[in-house]
């Protein structure tokens, strides 16, 4: 049973055993759900947290025969401002950054800007998965460590997927653990007489963030 169920259930119990002692013994269960129904109340959604990220570079067949590119690891920084839609879908813009290093020492920055989505199958449970697509401008980004092809600074169409558990969903400030995987579809490119095709840049993340309602 929840706080709100309990907060009501004690007030009924009370007005009907002692009309005059209602309001003094409503006012504990009123104070307590205060927090839980001004988030309910609230339209805003707000996230803000870091990532532990794993990325790597990939392509259709080129990758086969030359090898895809080194896992890197990094961390990264996400944030989404948006609305609650309903009590079970929330809806917003997410930005997410992930600087990162790859094995010649050279500065990898990729900038994810999505149009987001986070549904929660049940409306008593903390699971959510979340999807999402948009724009992701990256910097330096190598898919492979032959050399094959040079480093890549392009716009490209961005994707994301994932799923989590958020803690005290239905309160003004909560926590959710997450992960996701983030992808760059980058295109093809021409190089040494030869068309790579289909080069793409993944992104596998697990990460924590807190959620402001």
């Amino acid at each position: 049973m929840t706080p709100r169920i309990r907060g009501v259930a004690a007030a009924l119990a009370t007005i009907a055993c002692l009309a005059p002692a209602a309001a003094h013994s409503q006012t504990a269960p009123s104070s307590a759900g205060a927090s839980g129904n001004a988030a309910a109340a609230s339209r805003t959604w707000i996230v803000i947290g870091g990532t532990s990220t794993t990325l790597r570079g990939d392509c259709q067949e080129e990758c086969a025969a030359h090898g895809t590119g080194a896992y890197l690891h990094s961390g990264s920084v996400l944030a989404i401002a948006g609305v609650r839609v309903n009590r079970q879908m929330d809806a917003g813009v997410e930005v997410s950054w992930v600087p990162a290093t790859s094995k010649a020492g050279d500065d990898i920055r990729s900038t994810f800007l999505l149009a987001v989505a986070q549904f929660r199958p049940w409306e008593s449970r903390g699971f959510f998965l979340k999807g999402g697509m948009g724009m992701v401008l990256v910097r330096n980004f190598i898919y492979d460590g032959t050399g094959t092809l040079p480093p890549i600074t392009s716009k490209a169409l961005g994707l994301t997927y994932g799923a989590g558990w958020t803690f005290r969903y239905n309160d003004r400030l909560g926590l959710q653990l997450f992960g996701a995987q983030h992808m760059a579809a980058l295109g093809d490119f021409q190089t040494g007489g030869m068309t790579v095709e289909n080069v793409v840049g993944n992104f596998w993340s697990i990460g924590a963030a807190i959620v402001i309602r």
